[in-house]
């Protein structure tokens, strides 16, 4: 994914935690658009997070553990 779009993405959900953790539970409705974009609020780290990016972060972990010939396909 483009750097820049990642920058921005990283940045509103910075912004989103902190009014979160500063006023509260966001409204329903706000809620259940970040859900479907994606967006989800991390009880144990207290964050929001895009599943799609915390994907592709396990996936090139599993990859560089597993990824050697010996697990070849």
């Amino acid at each position: 994914m483009n750097p820049q779009i990642m920058n921005i993405e990283s940045a509103a959900l910075d912004r989103l935690t902190n009014e979160r953790r500063e006023h509260g539970e966001l409204p329903p409705e706000v809620d259940a658009t970040l859900s479907a974009l994606g967006v989800f609020w991390d009880e144990i780290e207290q964050e929001y997070f895009n599943i799609d990016a915390y994907q592709v972060e396990v996936y090139q972990k599993l990859l560089t553990e597993y990824g050697t010939s010996e697990y070849s396909n």
